[in-house]
């Protein structure tokens, strides 16, 4: 249960359209904070648990599970109260402090602490035990969009409606943001019927900071509900006595990895020259998973949201997201059973298959929207999408619930906690190039084709549309008035939605990382745990 709290973490994806709609409410608002600046709220928490997981591992093994887990449900009840702050009074600071850095310390406490203890109740069946705990760490990834959903949607509050676009005088600033030119002190914005549908109202003009997205009392009613989850299930841990092994249980002679109390010192570990190799492979194996599940939400509503409005509504949206974190679970346990027969290393061999599936996304967005062009809309492109998805996002989770089994077998059992912390430093890092290379991707691409659509706009049909010309799109596009979807409704006919394609590099790039895994996991040779105990004993003296 203490995995299972703060498995909801991976759902940012589900906060990321409220993070960026704070006082637009229905659409982004001049004043709202952008996808770029909040995207990379993931990352930070990234960080957090691979900073936090390297720095307590050590502390960990020394305190015990309970006062690890116990501390860990306090500082991530703390994180998302500190979040709810930041959303009510739009502080991206508090958001990062909240979500980010106390969440992330709180992710690793309460990541490593089960399964470092699990694995030495078990050591016979080090990867069932790691999958059958992580795998709880999935489920909480599952359960938590609808309940995010019906949090936000019991605390959301439409703002007030003001009337038609055609029936009411706007006037834009030279900010590039719009008011009302009867009333200049009302900003406004705009909402297409793209944007008013996403959260069930109708198009038209809303004024600004007159709502609440439900984002605020969402965090504040999850902190309670995860933080007392979290400090019942941990009273419960408990590690087994040193030397502790299972009944009938032996280990062979030249099995110097096989029992609770042997094992590298970290600092020898990360010292050999396996480790930068291991690193590199969680690295690359995570940067594409970590894409796709911080911005899972955003990605299936503007690629297929786009490409099949009929079939991917709201609600599709939010089941894919659960689908991914119930698809993570089955990878956690799956894998990690798997590779008590398969091996540790073919098992990372395999994944290699995720290449192909990243690589082929935009062939299969682009057969999508043909199809639909043609009047034979197709959902097979989107179930193939949807399949490709669950395959690299098990995978993902596999990556992590075969780690720990995975260092235990290079460098014994003894100290596996504070070398798998220092290994976590590599899925840090790929939380930081995945969403943030998404972020970036996105954003560049979003830019681009704006920049095609509104050169293709009557001139005279664009100022009048936005109260600006051409030539001030800078300060249109900075105030979020200037959009694809506004564009789209007054481009010619015929003109082919670019938003299905604003992704397209990024899961390029997923395929490119992947593609540095598996060459690392194939370098991957075991290291001489006997000649190293010798030679650090011998130092030691």
């Amino acid at each position: 249960m203490a995995e299972m709290s703060v498995g909801s973490i991976y759902c940012w994806s589900m906060w990321t359209p409220k993070m960026t709609t704070l006082t637009g409410v229905v659409a982004s608002s001049p004043n709202d904070f952008t996808l770029s600046e909040v995207v990379p709220v993931f990352s930070c928490a990234a960080v957090g648990l691979g900073m936090g997981s390297a720095a307590l591992g050590t502390w960990v093994d020394k305190v015990g599970p309970v006062k690890a887990g116990t501390t860990g449900s306090l500082i991530w009840f703390a994180g998302l109260m500190t979040a709810a702050a930041g959303a009510h009074l739009q502080s991206l600071p508090l958001i990062y402090a909240g979500y980010g850095g106390l969440g992330g310390i709180a992710w690793g406490l309460l990541y490593m602490t089960p399964v470092s203890t699990t694995m030495k109740w078990f050591p016979d069946r080090r990867g069932l035990a790691t999958g059958i705990t992580l795998s709880a760490f999935g489920a909480g990834a599952a359960i938590a969009p609808p309940m995010i959903d019906y949090f936000t949607n019991m605390f959301f509050e439409a703002p007030d409606y003001l009337g038609a676009a055609a029936d009411l005088a706007l006037m834009t600033l030279d900010d590039g943001s719009q008011v009302l030119a009867t009333d200049p002190d009302t900003q406004v914005i705009v909402a297409t019927a793209t944007d008013a549908a996403k959260v069930g109202l109708d198009e038209g003009v809303y004024a600004v900071g007159t709502g609440d997205s439900g984002a605020a009392g969402a965090f504040a009613s999850l902190a309670c509900l995860y933080g007392g989850v979290g400090l019942v299930s941990s009273q419960f841990m408990r590690a087994p006595p040193d030397g502790w092994m299972p009944e009938g249980y032996k280990v062979a002679e030249d099995n110097l990895t096989g029992g609770t109390d042997i094992g590298l010192p970290v600092d020898v570990a990360v010292k050999t020259p396996q480790f930068p190799l291991l690193w590199l492979t969680v690295f690359g194996n995570a940067v594409g998973g970590l894409a796709l599940i911080s911005s899972s939400k955003m990605v299936m509503v503007d690629i297929w949201g786009a490409a099949l409005p009929s079939v991917v509504t709201a609600s599709f949206a939010t089941g894919y997201v659960a689908t991914l974190g119930s698809a993570n679970a089955f990878g956690r346990l799956s894998w990690a059973v798997g590779s008590d027969f398969l091996g540790r290393k073919n098992s990372y061999s395999v994944m290699a298959l995720g290449i192909p599936v990243m690589g082929s996304v935009p062939y299969l967005i682009s057969t999508a929207i043909e199809s639909g062009a043609a009047g034979q809309e197709s959902i097979v492109p989107l179930g193939v999408f949807v399949g490709g998805s669950v395959f690299a996002i098990a995978n993902y989770g596999g990556i992590f619930s075969i780690l720990p089994a995975y260092i235990a077998d290079l460098y014994g059992s003894k100290y596996s906690s504070s070398i798998h912390g220092a290994a976590l430093t590599a899925w840090s890092a790929s939380a930081i190039a995945g969403p943030m290379g998404l972020a970036f991707l996105r954003s560049k691409a979003e830019r681009e084709a704006i920049d095609d659509l509104a050169q293709n706009i009557d001139p005279a049909v664009f100022e009048s549309t936005f109260g600006a010309t051409f030539d001030n799109r800078e300060s249109l596009i900075e105030s979020k008035t200037l959009t694809i979807n506004k564009l789209m409704e007054i481009a010619a006919e015929g003109t082919n939605d670019p938003t299905p394609h604003l992704y397209d590099q990024t899961f390029m790039m997923a395929a490119g990382f992947l593609g540095v895994a598996a060459v690392s996991n194939q370098l991957l040779k075991p290291p001489n745990v006997k000649k190293l105990l010798e030679t650090t004993s011998k130092n030691q003296k």
